[in-house]
């Protein structure tokens, strides 16, 4: 297992989540890299689908179902963090589990090898929020007669939620970003009517980083606003926010969620991408380690 701008899977063509243009490319899910310049990505019909990849040399491949690559033995397993992820199982001897973010509910392969990302892993970080709650904000925002907004952290976690809202009975409105993944996954089987237009009786559903347009979205209408996401721990983050209620809930797993699932995992050597590598690989020991691009040495040593 190296590192060079995405995962490669030493002894195989097979690169996960690259950055740079590779031959055969596992993409774990929609947010993690670009189709341009790829020979062959791999992932779901959904992931395809959001990165408008429609090229017959692509490949859609249904979780739960094992194929080959040359000797090769893959499967691509649930990882059920945002609709259309899945890791990725390759079997050339020595098992190779490759995570990418991961829900708490996803799905598990026993493996040699694991790589996992933690978005998040500090000690504060456990969610206690759920969708229901997002959806009880929302029908307690919408009897008041006001517009219900949940801030997402992206358009992906805005599809779970707009899941959960419709399914819920709720019509939702969203941000461009969010009407167009909702059209793209369309092809794919996937359900999801977002509307562009904020109208009564609706729940927008709005990305943190554009809180500022806010406003001029909503045009004067009555509104509440929510902060659905695994920022909703950080104090700091909510009072800049100031919305009127923090969910903390996230689809990716809180601290005691990922440990779980990388002791189910039963891997004898852990490899930890994301924001708290760090953190996860001390907590789990001395088989883990951060996998990522290397860190330069600083100039002048702290005193």
């Amino acid at each position: 297992m190296s590192w060079r701008d995405g995962v490669h899977v030493l002894g195989t063509a097979v690169w996960c989540d690259a950055r740079r243009a590779r031959a055969v490319c596992f993409v774990s899910s929609a947010d993690r890299t670009g189709r341009a310049g790829h020979g062959q990505l791999i992932a779901t019909a959904e992931t395809l689908a959001l990165l408008d990849a429609r090229d017959d040399a692509h490949l859609a491949a249904p979780v739960g179902r094992p194929f080959t690559l040359g000797t090769v033995r893959l499967e691509l397993v649930r990882s059920g963090w945002c609709v259309g992820a899945a890791a990725l199982l390759v079997d050339a001897g020595h098992r190779v589990l490759y995570a990418g973010a991961v829900a708490p509910t996803a799905d598990v392969r026993r493996c040699d090898t694991l790589v996992v990302a933690a978005p998040y892993g500090a000690m504060h970080h456990r969610f206690t929020g759920s969708l229901h709650d997002v959806v009880e904000f929302a029908r307690t925002t919408l009897d008041d007669g006001a517009v219900p907004v949940v801030l997402v952290t992206s358009a992906l976690e805005g599809l779970d939620v707009a899941a959960a809202l419709t399914a819920a009975g709720v019509t939702c409105a969203g941000h461009r970003a969010m009407v167009e993944a909702a059209r793209r996954v369309a092809s794919a089987g996937v359900d999801l009517s977002i509307k562009r237009t904020v109208a009564r009786g609706r729940a927008l559903l709005w990305p943190v980083a554009e809180r500022a347009r806010l406003g001029a979205t909503l045009g004067g209408a009555r509104a509440r606003v929510a902060l659905a996401s695994g920022l909703a721990v950080e104090k700091d983050v909510v009072r800049e926010l100031g919305v009127d209620a923090a969910i903390p809930w996230s689809a990716a797993a809180d601290r005691d969620a990922l440990l779980a699932y990388v002791a189910r995992s039963g891997a004898a050597d852990v490899a930890i991408t994301g924001a708290y590598a760090d953190e996860i690989a001390a907590a789990i020991g001395p088989h883990a380690r951060r996998l990522g691009p290397p860190r330069q040495m600083p100039l002048f040593a702290a005193i």
